[in-house]
């Protein structure tokens, strides 16, 4: 797509491939050659699936997610046979003391639920996490205890029948955090929106279990106080594409990769690109004031599209 050859894209994605297997998640670093590992795999793994050069952004979100994937399992692996929580623990991580034993926390039975002691050292360490969030959302003294003490009990609790609980759902220790965080701003604007007394005010007749678990009109919560960056700008190019992939076709997709992600051409190149043009509907004699305004034709919808599924 732009003048930047096939091999500086390649480049490019194995390098941004390689610092996510080293850091799936913070407080996780493995070693320099274990990420070496992975990306090399992963990149062995994708190039086998396309005997041609690949969409540019759907080749970059999977090389990251599946670097992820593959570093937060060889870190569990590696906790579960040393039998050591702290191993691939990032050493400059001081957010907490140590990890806990994601195991046991996880260990089960049908009968008795979640009943390992390891979950009475779980509720101290997230507590300052959750009390900043939900200092945030104004929300203090014994209303925030409350609210913490319910999403902890969530941790624990399946959404339905069959399906996992929360806790369940995670490969290594680091992401309790952020999966408690996103728990607890959930029940934060619940908590909000019930205190209401505008009988009109969007969802106060439901439960928070009501508007995550009924399939007839489950939803997720969008706290009106926040703009837009304060979900948006925690999400990697990856998640953005898995959660949108069907809003944009390819082209626009490929004009997002380049420009904001990739950065491999800026509006100017792209507009002088002879592979670009036709995609655009224009040619080469089209002034360039035509040629930017097609160009902007084109992304100006694909942002709001992107934008729009976001906050759906």
């Amino acid at each position: 797509m732009t003048n930047a050859p096939p091999m500086e894209f390649f480049e490019k994605v194995w390098r941004a491939s390689f610092l996510r297997a080293r850091r799936p998640v913070e407080g996780v670093l493995l070693d320099e050659s274990a990420a070496r590992d992975i990306t090399e795999d992963v990149f062995d793994r994708l190039l086998s699936r396309f005997p041609r050069k690949p969409p540019e952004s759907e080749f970059t979100s999977e090389a990251l997610e599946l670097a992820a994937d593959e570093a937060r399992a060889r870190v569990a692996a590696a906790r579960r046979d040393a039998k050591d929580p702290q191993r691939h623990h990032d050493p400059s991580d001081r957010r907490y003391d140590r990890n806990l034993d994601l195991d046991l926390l996880q260990d089960h039975d049908g009968k008795h639920g979640f009943r390992e002691p390891e979950w009475t050292k779980l509720d101290p360490l997230l507590r300052p996490f959750g009390f900043q969030v939900l200092a945030r959302k104004g929300i203090k003294s014994h209303n925030a205890e409350d609210v913490f003490v319910d999403t902890f009990a969530e941790l624990a609790r399946p959404k339905s029948s069959g399906k996992q609980a929360p806790i369940e759902t995670i490969r290594v220790f680091e992401e309790i955090i952020p999966l408690f965080t996103r728990m607890l701003q959930f029940r934060a604007i619940d908590w909000r929106r019930r205190q209401s007394t505008l009988k009109n005010q969007p969802n106060v007749q439901h439960s928070y279990e009501e508007l995550t678990e009924a399939e007839d009109h489950a939803m997720q919560f969008e706290d009106p106080g926040a703009g837009p960056a304060a979900t948006v700008g925690d999400l990697t190019f990856d998640e953005i594409y898995k959660q949108c992939e069907e809003c944009l076709d390819e082209f626009e997709w490929e004009l997002v990769f380049t420009i904001y992600v990739a950065q491999t051409a800026t509006m100017g190149e792209i507009i002088d690109d002879p592979a670009v043009l036709p995609k655009l509907g224009l040619t080469p004699k089209d002034s360039t004031s035509k040629r930017r305004r097609v160009l902007n034709d084109h992304l100006e919808p694909a942002l709001q599209k992107l934008a729009k599924c976001l906050k759906s």
